[in-house]
């Protein structure tokens, strides 16, 4: 679920409408009506006003859907966020267990 269709929906549990949100989160009733249309991407401040004016943690709409997430598409996400990161005796040994050459095998 988008983030966007997460905050719709806790707008309709709590029975706030776009304009109540607005006042809540200090965001102006336009700009809450881009971001909920999908036609503006917010910045993490925006998400984190609008998670406070929720009273959710911002994490909720940033967390992909995992449940729809296949163990490939994870693991390639997982490396493409921190890829950079591992040293090259790392990148190899992630190369080995996936040969099941691994020390791990």
């Amino acid at each position: 679920m988008e983030w966007n269709e997460k905050v719709k929906a806790l707008m309709k549990s709590k029975g706030i409408n776009q304009k109540q949100l607005a006042s809540l989160s200090r965001i102006t009733e336009s700009s809450i009506s881009r971001y909920l249309a999908g036609d503006k991407s917010p910045r993490m401040d925006i998400i984190v006003n609008i998670a406070k004016a929720l009273d959710v943690s911002p994490d909720f709409f940033l967390e992909d859907d995992q449940k729809s997430e296949t163990p490939f598409e994870a693991i390639a996400t997982a490396i493409a966020r921190k890829g950079n990161e591992l040293s090259p005796e790392e990148k190899n040994e992630l190369i080995r267990l996936l040969l099941g050459k691994g020390e791990n095998k």
